[in-house]
């Protein structure tokens, strides 16, 4: 069940005077489209939306109260007003209080890729043993986590959070109002360098994670690069390293990579997985970590483990006619885009290959040469086939040495038929860009036209 309000609660939230009036919310709201009778509006104020202009349309959707700027007037509504400075940090504020007033467990995830993959490995390895709740899809933001938050099942023992950042201080103001136990870092790369300048800086954005968790939680964090574990272990030296590693602390005796599954043993338990790829075997060792340092017995591991399937576009396999797709659309930076292409190179030997690429985004100025590198690996890894949209048109350049292999595309319906033009039997297609080039266009219409689905 969600978390429900009486006004004094909010007023004490908030860190407002009490007051007479008497209220009861059941619900919280951003939007005014979403509101519910009874809801507590927030108005919040981005670059393009004011939401004190959606005041009249969330009292008519039967909102109760609306946390509003303390410095702007207010029309004429049947609402209980809550003034505050800022709106945005309000939420969060309201977000902690709940946090505070829930008994769950609260294990923080975040890293530069597979943070939502790992949150949804955790949260069904953790319902083995207890009721769990885990942010859903990716509201990892400084509006999403908090509405997250306020949503969450209020009787979960364990609360498993994805935090994102797209700039310094914002996993620390997210970590503020999620008030982490335990804290799991994936990885660190090159992505939102717009915002952090370089990985030296996503790395410190990263730890303030593992600094904010609690002393005596547990932290995990993965293997690579090495220098995400050394750091971690200069702040506590209690870190899990989770990882292939010879110097990881929690490590595979044995593993198997497979195209549609991976597996690995430890101390006489099996774990297998129904998806394939390395990426994805580093991705379990990490939950497997986390969830046996709380105390899961490593048999419900397995078990929540094999239950795991790729949420959305991350790394699914799609079935369309005689073509095996790699749908990879939801986050692209060099990291993942390696992991991508290491999976086409290891799981389909002898198939061909081919890769329908568009921009990594949020790489700020050294975006070009990152795009350059990652097409300099494409044609290294062998792909017969390359269609590329967004900044990798140019990415190229001199790299193909007149290959016929890479083909600008001006849209995704061209690349679409730049596929079916020339595709071979049992063809493996790698369909990969940033979640705003919205790549999965060219998987639905692949599917549209030879038919089939998730594998």
């Amino acid at each position: 069940m969600s978390v429900v309000f009486e006004s004094h609660e909010v007023r004490r939230a908030l860190g407002l005077p009490p007051g007479e009036a008497a209220g009861r919310y059941d619900s919280v709201s951003i939007d005014s489209r979403a509101v519910e009778p009874g809801a507590l509006f927030v108005a919040l104020r981005g670059a393009r939306v004011d939401g004190l202009e959606f005041l009249p349309d969330a009292a008519r959707r039967g909102a109760a109260g609306a946390i509003v700027p303390a410095d702007r007037d207010l029309p004429d509504l049947d609402l209980q007003w809550f003034p505050v400075p800022d709106t945005l940090r309000a939420l969060g504020d309201l977000a902690r209080f709940a946090r505070r007033r829930c008994g769950a467990r609260v294990i923080g995830i975040t890293g530069s890729s597979a943070k939502t993959t790992v949150k949804e490995m955790l949260a069904l390895v953790l319902s083995e043993a207890a009721p769990t709740w885990a942010t859903p899809g990716n509201l990892n933001s400084l509006s999403g986590l908090p509405l997250a938050i306020l949503g969450a099942d209020s009787v979960a023992r364990f609360w498993v959070v994805e935090m994102g950042s797209n700039a310094p201080g914002e996993i620390a103001r997210l970590a503020a109002i999620a008030e982490p136990d335990d804290a799991v870092v994936t990885t660190v790369g090159a992505a939102h360098l717009e915002g952090f300048g370089d990985i030296e800086g996503v790395l410190r954005e990263k730890l303030s994670l593992i600094r904010m968790a609690h002393e005596t939680g547990k932290v995990v964090v993965g293997a690579l690069p090495p220098s995400l574990a050394t750091a971690a272990r200069q702040i506590r030296d209690d870190v899990v390293v989770a990882g292939l590693e010879t110097d990881a602390d929690y490590r595979p005796e044995r593993h198997e990579i497979g195209a549609e599954s991976v597996s690995f043993e430890r101390s006489g338990t099996e774990y297998r997985l129904h998806v394939g790829g390395e990426h994805h075997l580093r991705d379990a060792l990490m939950a497997a970590a986390m969830a046996e340092q709380l105390g899961v017995e490593p048999s419900a591991v397995a078990r929540g483990l094999s239950n795991f399937r790729p949420l959305g576009m991350r790394g699914a396999l799609v079935r369309a006619g005689s073509l095996t797709i790699i749908a990879d659309c939801y986050n692209a930076n060099p990291e993942s885009f390696e992991a991508a292409i290491r999976y086409c190179e290891t799981a389909f030997p002898g198939r061909p290959r081919s890769a329908v690429v568009a921009s990594m985004l949020e790489l700020g100025p050294n975006s070009a040469r990152a795009h350059r590198e990652v097409a300099r690996r494409l044609l290294d890894a062998g792909f017969d086939r390359i269609f590329a949209l967004g900044e990798f048109r140019g990415a190229f350049g001199e790299t193909t040495n007149g290959s016929q292999r890479v083909a600008p595309m001006d849209s995704v319906s061209d690349a679409v038929d730049g596929v079916a033009a020339g595709m071979s039997d049992g063809e493996v297609v790698l369909v990969k860009a940033s979640r705003g080039e919205r790549l999965e266009r060219v998987v639905e219409q692949l599917v549209e036209r030879y038919g089939g689905g998730n594998n």
